[in-house]
């Protein structure tokens, strides 16, 4: 099975494993900035609707995302999706939103978190490779994100 575009995965730190379960949705916020000299360009609103979502997987992995059945042909096109597939990575500012709240809720009641959510912002440019990959390491207090490969 072939991987989306962008995957993500989450590793609960407390407990030194993969985060399952964790509810995740994926937005594309606008298209990438490439006026260095405008400082509102940055200045870019989230859409109230993701594009699509996914809960990782017992490795804490999401591979493919299940595509808003609502999202209409253009911005479906737009974003590289083709009958409810994706298959395209397109240039922009995208934004996933990870549920953490929820999980460590669901996890233990008494292991509350600080973060009812965690939203990494980030930008593709012209990808060489075609595919990015998000990582989030997650403690109760805390987390950390990259690039990964």
């Amino acid at each position: 099975m072939s991987v989306d575009p962008i995957t993500c995965h989450i590793l609960d730190t407390c407990l030194g494993k993969p985060a399952k379960g964790v509810t995740c949705l994926i937005f594309h916020i606008g298209p990438l900035v490439t006026d260095k000299g405008s400082e509102s360009a940055y200045d870019l609103r989230s859409p109230e609707k993701p594009f699509a979502m996914s809960k990782t997987d017992n490795d804490g992995r999401i591979k493919n995302w299940v595509v808003n059945p609502q999202l209409d042909s253009y911005e479906a096109t737009k974003l590289g999706i083709n009958q409810a597939k994706w298959q395209d990575l397109k240039p922009g500012i995208y934004k996933i939103k990870f549920l953490t709240g929820k999980y460590f809720h669901e996890l233990n009641a008494a292991n509350r978190t600080f973060f009812p959510f965690v939203e990494i912002v980030f930008q593709v440019e012209n990808p060489p490779d075609n595919h990015y990959h998000v990582p989030l390491l997650l403690a109760n207090h805390s987390y950390s994100t990259y690039r990964g490969s």
